[in-house]
């Protein structure tokens, strides 16, 4: 593979700085009425199906003196030591959330491996299961693929269909590099850099002075006390529901935990007295939202991140399900047009000394605690498919992910759709949400609320 893209090797130079941002995918497993598949059996499973799943044969190499980006090299150490057994001993759900919130702090070295997978046994008792459980937790660098790409390796691994005599992947065994091949290529960077900088400049010029005859975005918010620096813990509460109590309506499912996320914060936010809204304040959220196919993206990392108004002063649901459905399409034809875009592409011949400087120096100088926030909050939604998965004879209940927090957003949800299950994953900083339980049962509320007044 190809060195890597700006947008993709900005999560690897930031790996230093701040907290993981690796990307964490949860799929738990019911063996019904047989015994829970062993460690070593989980293992054989990953090595036979590992090499065929494209990207997950792979480590970063830097570049001599790091003048150029890193390159994707061929990962051949054992993949056993890409993988951790915890075991649980009996111990109840509760406790696996503890263990999923320190997981959460973790970061991968990219170049050692690029992810690695956590299989926790023992747990003693989890929403949905009849039988024992087992739940396999696939940690990936974001400077391999996003969310999408992870919700199909997950899928490789644990889908009943994969063909497994099936030929490995190209992506999977990159050519290995020639040290005398990759001291030229860095030296060919170093020399085509001054005229790569000025061409990157003069685009981004352009590409400004065109998006700047565009509507403007949304403006920033005031920040709340959601909104301020991260401490170093992480809890998480993990709720997989039924779809039907989660879809409000005719409204998708993104939607419909968008209301509740909403009239959740709404209230939380509030001065105990008055919600938010009551006292003028909006709530508004952060929502990726991957790119159309017939987008010319070099980067891995094919997701755009829009800024939705959650529209929490109008109080019929059905009317504000309307009105973020329409803030959700505005905001996603901005953010995916091109003249956006075009500002993002500009920076894709900048050179990597350059990068590393400024991110450091933006690292250093940011506020961690701002009086204005684009968003409260992050509300990831993903669709993690229609089939069932399977590992050694144990079915998949559900599915979550955990999107990680920074300075400025302290409470984090994720929405993740399997089969007729939808999981709601929230990340807190306890500094920030020092009652977290109390927090998800009033968006477990909200969400039967809204999905029973439909």
């Amino acid at each position: 593979m190809d060195r890597l893209d700006i947008k993709d090797a900005i999560y690897h130079f930031a790996r230093d700085r701040g907290d993981s941002r690796d990307q964490f995918s949860l799929t738990a497993f019911d063996s019904v009425d047989r015994a829970a598949p062993s460690f070593e059996e989980i293992v054989a499973h990953i090595e036979a199906r590992a090499p065929l799943v494209p990207g997950l044969g792979l480590r970063l190499k830097e570049a001599p003196l790091n003048l150029d980006y890193p390159r994707w090299v061929p990962d051949t150490s054992p993949l056993s030591e890409r993988m951790s057994d915890h075991d649980l001993g009996g111990a109840p759900w509760a406790d696996f959330e503890t263990l999923m919130g320190d997981l959460l702090r973790t970061r991968l070295d990219l170049r050692e491996h690029s992810w690695h997978l956590h299989v926790v046994r023992g747990i003693g008792s989890a929403p949905l299961m009849q039988g024992a459980v087992t739940v396999v937790i696939l940690q990936v660098g974001h400077a391999l693929t996003d969310g999408l790409g992870v919700s199909r390796m997950v899928r490789a691994l644990f889908d009943p269909q994969s063909a497994p005599g099936a030929a490995p992947s190209p992506e999977t065994t990159p050519e290995r590099t020639n040290p005398v091949l990759d001291v030229l290529d860095v030296l060919g960077a170093v020399a085509r850099a001054p005229v790569d900088l000025v061409r990157s400049r003069w685009e981004a010029r352009r590409a400004i002075r065109a998006y700047q005859g565009t509507p403007p975005g949304p403006q920033p918010v005031p920040a709340t006390s959601l909104n301020r620096a991260v401490g170093p813990y992480r809890v998480v509460r993990i709720v997989p529901m039924q779809a039907r109590e989660v879809r409000a309506g005719a409204a998708s499912v993104t939607v419909s935990a968008l209301c509740a996320v909403g009239s959740c914060l709404d209230r939380y936010l509030g001065d105990g007295h008055r919600t938010l809204s009551e006292t003028g304040g909006t709530v508004t959220a952060f929502v990726p939202m991957a790119l159309p196919g017939d987008v010319e993206w070099p980067a891995a990392n094919r997701a755009v991140v829009g800024t939705v108004d959650l529209h929490v002063g109008e109080p019929d649901v059905e009317k504000r399900a309307e009105l973020i459905t329409r803030s959700l399409a505005v905001e996603r034809a901005r953010v995916t047009a091109a003249p956006l875009l075009r500002i993002a592409r500009a920076d894709e011949r900048v050179p990597a000394p350059i990068v590393r400087f400024v991110q450091g120096r933006r690292f250093r100088k940011h506020d961690r605690s701002p009086s204005r926030v684009g968003a409260q909050t992050t509300v990831v939604s993903v669709d993690r498919g229609r089939t069932d998965l399977e590992l050694c004879g144990a079915v998949a209940r559900f599915s979550a992910g955990f999107p990680f927090l920074e300075d400025g957003r302290c409470l984090n949800h994720g929405i993740f759709g399997f089969v007729d299950v939808v999981t709601i994953a929230m990340v807190a900083c306890p500094d920030a949400v020092p009652d977290l339980d109390a927090y998800t049962q009033g968006l477990v509320d909200h969400l039967r609320r809204h999905a029973g007044q439909s």
